[in-house]
């Protein structure tokens, strides 16, 4: 073998992968990442909501008084998830809506979007199915019940659809664009602001219209509990939301560079 032919081969070996292998590689590890992401959050309500016991009275056997623990235990769960290796390759999205809005950014490209997603929902069936298989059949009980989401009697999709829509707007607006796009002093802040905005929704939220603005977190609770009804909204208003903010952004971030573009000629 002459030197061109092992320079040839060497060069071969260090090619990038093609495009399609690196956007299956990142959806099967948001795929993973979305299941881990589950079955903690499914764990979470088995033990603190699904053990509540009114009869022994107190603030801490009530649904809102549990919540105060779900909460940052769930949106610290998404900051771990972020800062772990394969969130770090991946983006650590582990939600349909911020898959969009960072489409949107330019953050990742078209050809990820669906793979990221569809990912992302399997991995949310994976997270539920694996939590039903550790917990047995306490899991499925109606106290628990596939730690499906659950709005307040009385509320409408409507209202349930403009919650879940405002909040992901507020957090792609402040965590994604505020932070993670705009800025990059403090965009390795972002997993930490992310979680703490969950776990305040979480709160605030909770047991009004369920505080996820994730559907991936809805989509295997609600098949796998047998329990769909309000899934469209949850699966479509966090994703309106992100685009909204998307929308606002981007025309935002247009007018300053344009401002820029005239001050140069000024």
């Amino acid at each position: 073998m002459n030197g061109a032919t092992v320079k040839e081969a060497a060069l071969k070996d260090v090619s990038p992968s093609p495009p399609w292998r690196r956007t299956l590689h990142s959806a099967l590890l948001e795929l993973a990442l979305t299941a881990l992401m589950l079955f903690v959050v499914a764990t979470t309500v088995r033990w603190l909501l699904g053990t509540i016991d009114p009869a022994s009275g107190g603030w801490w056997n009530t649904p809102e008084g549990r919540l105060l623990a779900v909460a940052p235990l769930s949106g610290y769960t998404v900051t771990a998830v972020m800062l772990s290796p394969w969130g770090r390759l991946t983006g650590g999205h582990i939600n349909p809506a911020i898959t969009l809005a960072m489409w949107r950014y330019g953050r990742t490209p078209g050809r990820d979007v669906a793979p990221y997603i569809a990912g992302q929902l399997i991995g949310s069936l994976l997270g539920v199915a694996a939590g039903r298989l550790v917990w047995g059949p306490v899991f499925a009980s109606p106290a628990v019940d596939c730690a499906v989401i659950r709005s307040a009697p009385g509320w409408s999709w409507a209202s349930v659809a403009l919650i879940e829509t405002a909040t992901m707007f507020v957090i792609v607006i402040v965590a994604v664009a505020g932070i993670a796009v705009s800025s990059r002093r403090l965009g390795p802040f972002t997993p930490w602001v992310v979680g703490t905005v969950i776990a305040v929704q979480i709160i605030a939220f909770g047991t009004l219209s369920g505080g996820i603005a994730n559907p991936a977190r809805e989509f295997g609770p609600a098949l796998l509990s047998g329990h769909p009804s309000l899934l469209p909204v949850y699966l479509l208003a966090p994703l309106l939301g992100a685009l909204g903010a998307t929308v606002v952004v981007n025309r935002v971030h247009a007018r300053k560079q344009r401002r820029r573009r005239f001050s140069l000629y000024e």
